[in-house]
């Protein structure tokens, strides 16, 4: 049997198909996941994904001595999204799980089990992204966490000093 372009046609499209339905089969198994204690919204890899993006959002400097990391966003992060509409919130944690998955193609491992170095050049690619609707949802992500890190009881002062606009009132 000789193979004309219709059959490499419809390979191609099968192909497209079925990783279309493998992605979205992917989606649907994150979308409503149960939250695992202490979390009241979140999975447990959710929270771990939150920890890790928020210490290369938020890295330790000698004005905020506390890295996003260590300041809990985790638990910011699973309180915000219990007052958010429940579809917004399903969103969101596709969102983590993607980006937290998105390495094992290329680097072999998941965002959370990659080397911190590693999480910082993913994390600088991905927010300064040419596609902009990726750009825009990781650059989304670090500024709702920056909302928690920003008011942390370690942070506030530094914040406080930095803004004359009377931050923290």
């Amino acid at each position: 049997m000789q193979i004309s372009r219709r059959h490499l046609l419809a390979l191609s499209a099968g192909s497209a198909a079925a990783g279309a339905i493998g992605a979205g089969g992917l989606a649907i198994s994150w979308w409503d996941q149960p939250a695992d204690k202490p979390y009241r919204s979140l999975s447990s890899d959710e929270g771990a994904f939150v920890r890790a993006w928020a210490g290369v959002a938020f890295p330790a400097t000698p004005l905020s001595p506390i890295a996003g990391d260590e300041a809990q966003l985790d638990r910011f992060f699973d309180e915000m999204l219990l007052v958010m509409p429940a579809d917004t919130a399903k969103l969101l944690r596709v969102l983590l799980h993607s980006l937290n998955t998105l390495p094992l193609a290329t680097r072999w491992g998941r965002f959370t089990d990659l080397e911190p170095n590693t999480q910082k050049r993913l994390f600088e690619e991905w927010t300064h992204s040419d596609v902009s609707l990726f750009r825009s949802a990781t650059q989304s992500l670090v500024l709702l966490l920056g909302m928690g890190w920003s008011t942390h009881p370690s942070v506030a002062p530094t914040m406080q000093k930095l803004h004359s606009c009377g931050y923290g009132r």
